[in-house]
């Protein structure tokens, strides 16, 4: 796999670990970072789940895809959307908060 495949699509442009600028350019392309996420994740290992709004993330425990989300992080569309982490790489999005369809985080 190539070394980080959103490099152009970090929200924050870094030089020796600390925030250098703001990629101003990331900001319009939400869309088309996702979509190439989907395009390089192994859902033979996890899964993307789209339901309107709501997108959840699971990794399946599988390296590379843990590569892949750990780069992801770094892009507009998971800091627009991203809504809850849970143990065991679980990842949840709501790329509309206008709408009534939202997660609920309940406590057992």
């Amino acid at each position: 796999m190539e070394e980080n495949p959103f490099k152009k699509y970090e929200t924050y442009l870094y030089k020796e670990g600390r925030i250098e600028n703001i990629n101003i350019d990331a900001f319009d392309k939400t869309e088309e970072v996702f979509e190439i996420f989907k395009s390089l994740y192994d859902q033979g290992y996890g899964s993307i789940r789209e339901e309107g709004n709501l997108i959840s993330i699971h990794s399946g425990g599988w390296s590379e895809n843990e590569y892949l989300i750990d780069e992801f992080k770094k892009t507009i569309f998971w800091h627009k959307h991203h809504k809850i982490t849970a143990n065991g790489g679980h990842y949840y999005f709501n790329t509309d908060t206008s709408k009534d369809n939202d997660w609920k985080i309940v406590k057992e």
